[in-house]
């Protein structure tokens, strides 16, 4: 939904939406020296395989109906599934995707690897400005 503006007064009863700042912003702010960079990169070779591991996870989640419906067709060529067994095979295998997408451990995988994703991001950001603010004084030292 696109930000609206309003114009004038505050309409009574209007509770601002809070703006949450993810802790790492704070944590990790721009890098100062050499031995902050090695802290910063050491944090993203340690959080990085955890991000891979969940990352596989959740994409691995995600795509199985495709899959699934890809090696159907495939065996079946492009006419209607040969029989009633198939379809409910695929039907409780996407029921199942559905209650996967659905569990709150899932919920909380995904969540957890969208936040890793977002902080490794940000830590990665501020190591290449350290190395080409480091690299621009290079030349003038």
């Amino acid at each position: 939904v696109p930000a609206q503006v309003v114009q004038g007064s505050i309409p009574s009863g209007y509770i601002p939406k809070p703006v949450i700042v993810p802790d790492y912003i704070a944590k990790y702010p721009a890098i100062r020296s050499s031995e902050e960079k090695d802290r910063y990169r050491a944090v993203f070779n340690d959080q990085y395989s955890e991000y891979k591991e969940l990352h596989s996870d959740v994409q691995a989640t995600l795509k199985s109906p495709g899959l699934l419906t890809r090696l159907s067709l495939s065996r079946h060529g492009n006419a209607s599934f040969c029989c009633r067994q198939e379809l409910e095979r695929i039907q409780r295998i996407l029921q199942e995707y559905q209650r996967k997408k659905t569990d709150p451990t899932f919920l909380e995988k995904k969540e957890r690897c969208e936040y890793l994703k977002n902080k490794l991001s940000h830590i990665k950001q501020k190591i290449q400005e350290y190395e080409k603010v480091m690299e621009w004084n290079d030349g003038y030292t």
